[in-house]
């Protein structure tokens, strides 16, 4: 009996000491880009609460399928983690009918790393606009001329400007930057290549603030608290929104005990003062969600894009 009692005890040990070697958190997105930056703040935080090294790998490409089957196919005890942004969760199910696999059955939600994240409309100062509505006005005089360069295919911004342009009917060309993501888009509208961008405001903090770009438009029903003055797509073009987000996750089968350990550690180093310090200087918004809570959310996220992506998907 004694034997059998603390054979039944050492798994529940083990889960109370998590974690007991290094995590790493597989990410889609570019390094150096701003989700990259973000989950590494939450990466350095949980290291110096935990005493194990939280590391973060980017893995892009495949529209996040890469990451992601990366992380469903691992050991499922909480040591290997993905940031998944509405490319894996939101985008890529709804284009392609047979993946390896089913993000709505593969991954154990944690909590948001980033949530809520309204994608911006941010142009070049030199196309001589300063509002959504004379962007629209100017493409319609140019159809096909005034080029909007995204995040690589299949990525949230890219179906963002997709959707603009044939759902909201504005003669534009988008294109994505499979190479560089948004970055690579941003130095081409310096270089006079392309003309805008469409992205978080995180992501393009630098050029906004050194005046190479300039916010004509929110992707948003309503205007976010910060920016009043910019004027929402949805007010030009009903219905238009878009939001980003990047949430954590495990693989399906770890260990509840594990799973409430690591939405306990995100939960508090997205409480803590230096990572909250460090989301107010890249001007990302903190959402802290529950498990169930970022489950929800995505789900709805889900409902929203799936029918658009189908529709609009390049053939």
């Amino acid at each position: 009996m004694l034997v059998a009692v603390a054979i039944g005890v050492a798994p529940a040990q083990a889960q109370d000491q998590f974690p007991t070697k290094p995590i790493r958190i597989v990410l889609p997105v570019p390094a150096g880009s701003a989700l990259d930056v973000a989950t590494r703040a939450i990466a350095d935080e949980l290291t110096a609460r935990w005493g194990q090294q939280v590391l973060v790998e980017a893995r892009p490409g495949a529209g996040g399928l890469i990451a992601g089957q990366a992380v469903a196919t691992a050991a499922p005890d909480g040591y290997t983690l993905v940031g998944g942004p509405a490319s894996l969760f939101t985008i890529l199910p709804a284009q392609k009918d047979k993946l390896p696999i089913d993000v709505n059955k593969d991954f154990a939600h944690i909590g948001m790393i980033v949530g809520s994240a309204v994608l911006f409309i941010a142009a070049s100062p030199k196309l001589g606009i300063s509002t959504f509505p004379e962007f629209v006005a100017l493409a319609k005089s140019k159809p096909g001329q005034i080029a909007v360069g995204t995040n690589g295919a299949g990525t949230l911004p890219h179906f963002a400007g997709l959707v603009l342009e044939k759902k909201g009917n504005v003669p534009i060309t988008v294109v994505p930057y499979n190479q560089g993501g948004t970055m690579a888009a941003v130095s081409d509208i310096m270089g006079g290549r392309v003309h805008a961008t469409i992205e978080g405001v995180f992501g393009l903090r630098g050029p906004l603030q050194s005046g190479d770009l300039k916010l004509i438009g929110q992707m948003a029903l309503t205007p976010e608290p910060e920016f009043p003055n910019v004027p929402t797509v949805a007010e030009t073009i009903p219905g238009i929104s878009a939001i980003g987000f990047m949430n954590l996750a495990a693989p399906a089968a770890t260990p509840e005990p594990i799973l409430r350990r690591l939405a306990e550690g995100l939960r508090e180093a997205l409480d803590s003062p230096k990572v909250k310090q460090r989301y107010a200087d890249l001007g990302i918004p903190i959402r802290n969600m529950t498990p169930a809570q970022t489950k929800a959310f995505i789900e709805n996220e889900q409902k929203v894009w799936w029918p658009l992506v189908k529709e609009f998907s390049p053939q």
